[in-house]
């Protein structure tokens, strides 16, 4: 069975996201599937974006990042919204060169996709299962852990501009 691509956009049910995404790894990532990247996405300016030009606006941010999402990944690959802003990019056959091939690809497209008003950027974190050894929860907090430290790297630049 091929994977699908969902979008879950409620963020009080994370607990029972990740239980959903337990589950499902468990039934629709086989063996032959790895090596399989899990990549984070924390959209960047949502809060600001929200702020000054409104919620409308910050919603436009949202689809325009999901959208380059579902335009750049593989059709294997699964896209969840995870968060207010957060994103995970389930990608079976995808080693970590493979992994970051795509966040660089995720860039260009959301840099493709900026305009005078809404810049769409964005920090990233990946984490790469060569075998399904380690459990999807800590795989899930590895990917989020190495996504906040981009994070950080980001607001360290932008405070020494």
């Amino acid at each position: 069975m091929s994977f699908r691509t969902i979008l879950i956009s409620n963020r009080c049910k994370l607990d029972l996201r990740m239980n959903y995404m337990e589950v499902r790894s468990k039934n629709y990532v086989r063996k032959d599937d790895f090596p399989t990247s899990l990549i984070m996405i924390d959209c960047n300016y949502l809060k600001e974006v929200n702020d000054h030009l409104g919620h409308e606006y910050g919603d436009l941010l949202l689809q325009r990042i999901a959208n380059s999402i579902q335009e750049t990944i593989s059709k294997e690959s699964i896209a969840i919204r995870v968060g207010g802003d957060e994103f995970l990019i389930l990608c079976p056959h995808h080693d970590h060169q493979q992994a970051e091939k795509l966040i660089e690809q995720l860039q260009e497209s959301f840099h493709s996709k900026t305009d005078n008003i809404l810049k769409l950027d964005a920090a990233f974190g990946y984490y790469t299962a060569m075998d399904d050894t380690l459990p999807f929860k800590e795989a899930f907090y590895i990917a989020d852990k190495n996504m906040y430290a981009h994070k950080k790297i980001i607001h360290q630049q932008r405070n020494h501009k």
